[in-house]
């Protein structure tokens, strides 16, 4: 069994390593009320730019995942209002080596509370942008999401 205060995804690489491993993931494009979509800057080594989300832990819903992810990175509380997607894609190598296949469910939400806030690590910078004027550069597996929030599709799996 894996320590809660560890992480589930943690507790997992501590047996695998960096091999591949499956990654059930969630996360929320916040909206706020001009359409715009909050992005963060990526602490890792490339400072890219994405939305809020990250790994489901042990008995969480993919909403949970998506809600707590966002506050983590961001601050806010939101509350989710309709599904962007469902996204899987090639396999993706971190900087620290971690690969992953990643099934990343991303919700649409508004902010109910909070305040931006940036931890330094996970975020580095955080900020509200048009669709139509994204910053560069994208985390490479948020684009095809980022593309769909813009052209209004929704309800996607890729």
């Amino acid at each position: 069994m894996v320590s809660r205060e560890i992480g589930y995804i943690e507790g997992l690489r501590r047996h695998v390593g960096h091999a591949p491993v499956i990654m059930a993931c969630a996360g929320c494009a916040v909206m706020d009320d001009s359409g715009r979509v909050l992005l963060q800057r990526r602490g890792d080594a490339e400072q890219t730019w994405g939305l809020p989300g990250g790994a489901m832990e042990l008995g969480e819903t993919l909403e949970q995942t998506a809600v707590r992810e966002t506050r983590e990175e961001t601050g806010l509380d939101v509350r989710p209002q309709e599904l962007l997607g469902v996204y899987t894609g090639p396999l993706h190598t971190y900087a620290n080596g971690d690969v992953v296949q990643s099934v990343v469910v991303m919700l649409i939400a508004t902010q109910v509370g909070g305040s931006l806030s940036v931890d330094g690590s996970e975020t580095v910078q955080l900020d509200w942008f048009d669709l139509d004027e994204l910053p560069s550069p994208l985390f490479g597996p948020h684009q095809p999401m980022l593309g769909d929030l813009k052209d209004g599709r929704r309800g996607r799996w890729v």
